[in-house]
């Protein structure tokens, strides 16, 4: 039997050193981070949004130098809601499934 890791891809069934990380998250730093950012980004854009079609226009004139007009204004800020609204939706979804599985918990109810 190969000792080497890319030969012996299959481990031994009764191995006294199971890998610990089965099914839990890595708990570091930089994937802390990256969880609490995957929540604060779509959360602070909404936040930021300007109210009026008018602003973000001048937004858009200001950051791109190209001029859209008061309706394709409106329609850009609704996209933006709709897109940060599906986010936050997607990332508690994706929260609560995790969270009700950890309780062993079924994901959904099926009568």
């Amino acid at each position: 039997m190969s000792n080497c890791p890319f030969c012996n891809l299959d481990p031994a069934p009764n191995s006294a050193n199971p890998n610990p990380r089965d099914g839990k998250r890595s708990t570091g730093l930089f994937s802390r981070a990256c969880r609490m950012i995957q929540w604060l980004f779509p959360a602070a854009l909404l936040l930021l949004i300007p109210k009026c079609p008018l602003c973000v226009a001048a937004y858009i004139a200001l950051f791109t130098g190209i001029g859209v007009s008061i309706s394709t204004a409106r329609w850009i800020q609704l996209l933006m809601q709709v897109m940060c609204w599906t986010s936050l939706a997607y990332l508690a979804i994706r929260y609560w499934r995790g969270r009700s599985k950890v309780r062993g918990f079924p994901a959904s109810s099926s009568a």
